[in-house]
C-alpha cells in the first residue's frame, strides 16, 4: 500500500539521478516509476502484473483510442491492461510549461479512458520552481534566473478538473504533492498545503487532490475489478 516516506525516498532519489545524469536522462524517473509500480502491484495482487521503466521492465505501449502510447505504469490482467498510471515530476520551468503540461495530460487521459482504462496522474511540483533560461542541461552556471512559487492559481485547475462531470479527458483520480527539496543533500521533504495555501482550497487538496487519496481510490477499483472479472 502507498507509504508517503518511501514516495519522498524515490524522489529524493530521482532528485540526486537528475543532477547526475541530466535532466534528459531516464535515469530521473526509475526510481519513482519502481516506487509506484511497487505500490501498484501491493494494491492488485500477485495475479496481476506492473509495467514501468525500470532495470528489468519496460513500459507498456497502450492502445489507445486514437493512437498507441506509452504509459509510465501500467497494470495488466492476463496481458490485457487494466489500469494506467502517469507521472509527472517537474524540477525546473513549470510556469512556461504549465498549460502544455495540463492540455497534454488531458489528451492522454482521453485517449487511453476512451478505450475503458482507467488512467490516473501522479503530479509533484517544487512549491519554490527554479526557472533557467536555458534549461539546467544547456546552462554552465547553474543558478537559476529566478525562483517561481507554485499558487492556487497554478493548482485550481487541477481542481476543477477532478471536480468536473465525468468524461474521457478527467484522469480516474489526480494526486498532486508539493515538495521542497534541498539542493545540496537531495533530500526531497512534503510541503504541507496548509502552510503556504488558503485554507479551503489545501483542504481540497490534502483530501481530494492528494498522492493519498489517489491511491485509496485504486484500492476501490482493485476490489471492484475483482469482483466483477
Amino acid at each position: 500500500m502507498y507509504n508517503e516516506k518511501k514516495f519522498l525516498k524515490s524522489l529524493s532519489q530521482s532528485f540526486e539521478n537528475y543532477l547526475e545524469y541530466g535532466a534528459r536522462s531516464t535515469e530521473k524517473l526509475k526510481p519513482i516509476h519502481l516506487f509506484l509500480a511497487e505500490t501498484l502491484q501491493s494494491i492488485f495482487g500477485k495475479n496481476y502484473e506492473t509495467h514501468y521503466l525500470g532495470e528489468n521492465s519496460k513500459e507498456l505501449t497502450v492502445e489507445g483510442k486514437y493512437y498507441p502510447k506509452d504509459i509510465d505504469i501500467t497494470v495488466t490482467h492476463n496481458e490485457k491492461p487494466i489500469f494506467c498510471l502517469g507521472l509527472k515530476f517537474v524540477t525546473s520551468n513549470y510556469k512556461q510549461n504549465a498549460n502544455n503540461y495540463f492540455e497534454g495530460m488531458m489528451g492522454e487521459t482521453a485517449n487511453i479512458q476512451r478505450n475503458n482504462i482507467p488512467y490516473a496522474q501522479v503530479i509533484v511540483l517544487r512549491h519554490e520552481t527554479p526557472y533557467y533560461k536555458k534549461g539546467l542541461d544547456d546552462q554552465k552556471d547553474k543558478t537559476p534566473a529566478k525562483i517561481e512559487v507554485i499558487n492556487q492559481k497554478d493548482l485550481s485547475k487541477y481542481v476543477n478538473l477532478i471536480f468536473d462531470t465525468q468524461q474521457a479527458h478527467r484522469p480516474f483520480a489526480i494526486g498532486i504533492l508539493l515538495v521542497g527539496i534541498d539542493e545540496t543533500t537531495c533530500k526531497v521533504d512534503k510541503i504541507l498545503p496548509n502552510t503556504v495555501l488558503e485554507a479551503n482550497f489545501a483542504e481540497v487538496l490534502e483530501t481530494k487532490v492528494s498522492v493519498v487519496n489517489l491511491f485509496k481510490e485504486v484500492e476501490i477499483f482493485a476490489k471492484f475489478y475483482q469482483i466483477q472479472k
